[in-house]
């Protein structure tokens, strides 16, 4: 058995049986590493430590979760994943150039997708009271995709583990953040029109 993930250096547990087959931060299956080793030229073999050196610093971690990568992709994949950050770049840059007294967001295609969010969010949050009933629109907006990215990261539920979704998780959770911001603006003088036909003046708030 490994004492550490010879991909991502996490330190394994010894008295965990699931540590032994294969490491749970990048999942890198250890009988095939031992067989890849085994395949490649003696030269290309990593050389063992010299007595007395010093051991390689720990990586934390959650530092080894979220650097984790699949061991290999092909290359449709690859450039498809390039592409896409190049798209979902572009278009958050967009976004962010919005201008946020003008609620100009509310009129992008992205606006569309959380207000249906932002709206169970208040729904959700009503057995808390009226406060949390209030925040708890824009609160569940920004929550969602961050509980998405965390399951990509950490595999929870028994999902795929996949950091290059999580990163687009992160993404929406960014564009949620700025979604947000026209109604945080408009907190301050209440014009701006509401879902009910009334703004924020004219009812108990957003």
């Amino acid at each position: 058995m490994f004492p550490k993930c010879p991909k991502c250096s996490t330190t394994l547990d010894p008295g965990d049986a699931e540590s032994r087959e294969r490491c749970p931060a990048c999942g890198l299956i250890f009988s095939k590493y031992l067989q890849a080793q085994q395949g490649r030229p003696a030269r290309a073999s990593v050389p063992a430590p010299e007595p007395g050196a010093e051991p390689a610093p720990d990586r934390p971690a959650l530092l080894g979760w979220l650097l984790c990568v699949p061991a290999r992709v092909d290359s449709i994949s690859f450039y498809g994943r390039c592409a896409a950050y190049l798209f979902f770049f572009v278009w958050g840059w967009r976004l962010y150039g919005l201008d946020i007294g003008d609620a100009d967001i509310m009129g992008s295609f992205m606006h569309l997708i959380v207000l249906p969010i932002h709206e169970a969010g208040h729904l959700l949050f009503i057995p808390f009271g009226r406060f949390m009933t209030v925040l708890g629109g824009s609160l569940f907006q920004v929550l969602l995709p961050l509980v998405l990215m965390a399951s990509f990261v950490f595999g929870f539920g028994g999902s795929r583990r996949d950091n290059f979704a999580a990163s687009l998780m992160l993404w929406w959770a960014a564009v949620s953040i700025i979604d947000v911001a026209p109604y945080i603006w408009d907190a301050f003088d209440p014009k701006m029109m509401l879902l009910g036909g009334k703004t924020g003046a004219e009812s108990d708030g957003h």
